[in-house]
């Protein structure tokens, strides 16, 4: 891209020379000619650019971003493919590895410690559980919430080149919001505990039918 954009600029100036010269011999034809020219470099470069923008954003974007909306009280870590291709064996290199307040480090896949990602599919995301929201920061100092590295991934399995970038993120913005801004996550949190309760009411009715039935009759 930026050989490009030499090559651009050179052809640009040996336009606005010849046409500067043209202007000074007054050779109109020419200076015609060398303003086509640079109509036409303009243009070219307005093309490329286009194109460039395009295909760029056709590729895997891979991102990792933090969730706490989505499950009550649980604070996720996302990976997102936010391009148009797929990327394939994606890895992340940590400064400092991410822990839970039981120090137990943060992984996206524990049956494979060298591919954390095998796979992300267009606009597909995956995440996993970092902590309870309400236990995370007990342990911590302001310090110990910037987590930064290096994404790597391939953008096709047919060839071994790796593509990497860094990324960055942050739970100090999350430190004083709520843990939760609308009532669903943590209605249906409370729904899941209805089986439970209901089984231990079945169990203690079984348990009294089973005492009235032993009960001998007077």
């Amino acid at each position: 891209m930026r050989f490009a954009k030499y090559i651009f600029i050179f052809l640009l100036l040996v336009s606005f020379s010849l046409a500067l010269l043209s202007l000074l011999n007054c050779e109109w034809e020419s200076l015609t000619a060398a303003i086509s020219l640079i109509i036409a470099i303009i243009s070219g470069w307005i093309a490329h650019e286009t194109f460039y923008n395009q295909s760029q954003a056709r590729r895997p974007q891979i991102i990792l971003r933090l969730d706490f909306k989505s499950r009550y009280d649980l604070i996720l870590l996302v990976a997102e493919n936010l391009g148009e291709k797929p990327a394939f064996n994606i890895e992340f290199d940590w400064e400092k590895k991410l822990e839970n307040h039981k120090g137990e480090k943060i992984e996206f896949n524990k049956y494979d410690d060298s591919i954390e990602i095998p796979v992300l599919n267009p606009k597909e995301s995956t995440s996993v559980i970092v902590d309870l929201a309400s236990r995370f920061y007990e342990k911590r100092d302001k310090d110990n919430l910037d987590y930064k590295g290096i994404i790597k991934f391939q953008e096709s399995l047919n060839s071994k080149k790796i593509t990497k970038y860094p990324f960055n993120f942050s739970f100090k913005q999350y430190s004083k919001s709520p843990s939760f801004e609308h009532e669903e996550p943590k209605t249906m949190y409370e729904l899941q505990k209805i089986p439970e309760k209901l089984e231990k009411i079945k169990a203690e009715i079984t348990k009294i039918s089973t005492t009235l039935n032993e009960k001998p009759s007077p």
